[in-house]
Formats: structure tokens, C-alpha cells, sequence
């Protein structure tokens, strides 16, 4: 069971009788791998229980960290293009882990969050960068307090 709400997604069967969710950020459809049902719940508790504007969340960009391409899962700017929080998404039967942190800390050094969170949908840890350190808090600030 989710630790989000269960939000009205919309999938479909595509020609290959996959599952396809679509995806409101990217507005369009994706396979709905587990990794992506935990994304899209994420993404829609961002905007329906912390207020999370849709225009301030990227979803799946591509960024170059230490000269390699890596591809953030889900990321939210502020009006000045500024990365307000980036969060790792991972499928149920991933454990969230110390090599979890190890990827979004990696992906942060080209990106400067001070929020950061890891998901798998089951558990959600939230970080904030208070004076140089990184400290756990126990959720998601709403979007005007980030």
C-alpha cells in the first residue's frame, strides 16, 4: 500500500497490450513500470496536498553530472528557474539505502536542491541542506515554504 493517497490516473492498453499511464507533466503516455506508478502518485501529492504548481515540476530530464549523462526523475523550480526540491524515485521492491542517497546527492551537485527526497512509495525520506548539512525532516514543505 502507498503512503500516497490513490489518485484517478489515467492508463490505457497500448498495441502491445502494455500498460500506459499518462503522464500530466510530460503530457503524454508512459509505460506504467512500478517506478512509474510510485512517480505519478508522487507527482500528484506534490500538487494536491503541498500545493506544488504543475508548471514548476519537471519530470525525467536529462543533466550532465561530472561529464556523464544521468537523468533526474523528478524535480521542482521556483520562478527564477532555481531547483526548489529533486526527488529520487524508486519501484516498491526497491529499498530506500544509503546508495539511494549516495545517486541523488551525486545528481544534486549539478542541480543545488536544498530539498531533496527518496521514495519508493512505501517509505519517503525528506532532506533539507540547513547551514552546509543535510538534515532529515519528516516531510514535504508546502511549495510557498520551500
Amino acid at each position: 500500500m502507498l503512503i500516497y493517497p490513490i489518485y484517478p490516473i489515467k492508463t490505457r492498453k497500448n498495441k502491445d497490450n502494455s500498460t500506459e499511464v499518462f503522464d500530466v507533466i510530460r503530457k503524454q503516455w508512459v509505460i506504467l513500470t512500478p517506478e512509474e506508478f510510485v512517480r505519478q502518485h508522487f507527482i500528484h501529492y506534490l500538487m494536491n496536498e503541498k500545493s506544488f504548481p504543475k508548471e514548476t515540476i519537471i519530470v525525467e530530464k536529462e543533466i550532465n553530472v561530472f561529464n556523464v549523462k544521468k537523468r533526474f526523475d523528478v524535480a521542482v523550480i521556483n520562478k527564477f528557474q532555481e531547483i526548489l526540491l529533486l526527488a529520487e524515485i524508486k519501484a516498491p521492491t526497491v529499498k530506500l539505502d544509503q546508495k539511494v542517497i549516495d545517486q541523488i546527492l551525486t545528481y544534486n551537485t549539478s542541480l543545488q536542491s536544498r530539498h531533496l527526497v527518496i521514495t519508493n512509495g512505501l517509505e519517503q525520506w525528506v532532506f533539507e541542506k540547513v547551514d552546509e548539512k543535510w538534515v532529515m525532516i519528516k516531510d514535504i514543505k508546502p511549495f510557498k515554504q520551500c
